[in-house]
């Protein structure tokens, strides 16, 4: 689930001996976020870093080629973008580590060098993984995603934005169930 605290409390509270599992999706959309703040805020007073900052929410391997040649020269200055890209780096070689308690240990050291980076944005990033760690850890351990659900929800809202009037509940519900079954129907000519 979303770290957000209402669903920790619902599942708490609903759901007192479920185990909480955080997706990996909204541990790197923190990350991003936070890698967006420091570029934008840098920004203002480097405009070297003009037209970089949607490069810095890219992994390495989606990079076109004058965007690593952007980085390649960027990298050698002192700015806190490229430290904070390099702390996003890090994180996403979590994923990487399947073993729980090889996971703890390589989360503590990110979190110490999170919580010393002098970037503020890293530092509260850095805290809230930390405060949270049980449900990452429990989602390396249990080795699972909610992937297949964020999929499903976007093909019932892609149901919704057809240009078909569902004027009923009824003709809302079909669509969703359509487009939302891997349903192999046989096409009319």
């Amino acid at each position: 689930m979303d770290m957000y605290p209402a669903f920790k409390g619902g599942a708490k509270e609903y759901f007192p001996n479920a185990k909480i599992v955080y997706d990996k999706f909204y541990i790197v959309k923190m990350m991003n976020d936070a890698i967006d703040k420091v570029q934008r805020k840098e920004y203002q007073t480097n405009k070297e870093l003009g037209k970089t900052r949607f490069m810095w929410l890219k992994n390495p391997e989606n990079l076109l080629d004058g965007e690593i040649t952007k980085i390649r020269s960027i990298k050698d200055l002192d700015v806190k973008i490229v430290k904070a890209y390099k702390f996003k780096l890090g994180l996403q070689r979590l994923r990487e580590i399947k073993n729980v308690a090889v996971a703890r240990e390589y989360l503590d050291k990110w979190h110490y060098w999170g919580t010393h980076s002098s970037i503020k944005e890293i530092i509260t990033l850095a805290k809230m993984i930390k405060r949270n760690s049980h449900g990452i850890l429990e989602s390396i351990k249990q080795g699972v995603s909610n992937g297949v659900v964020e999929g499903l929800n976007n093909k019932i809202k892609t149901a919704f934005k057809r240009p078909y009037e569902l004027k009923t509940e009824k003709c809302r519900d079909t669509m969703t169930f359509l487009m939302a079954a891997k349903l192999s129907l046989p096409t009319r000519c």
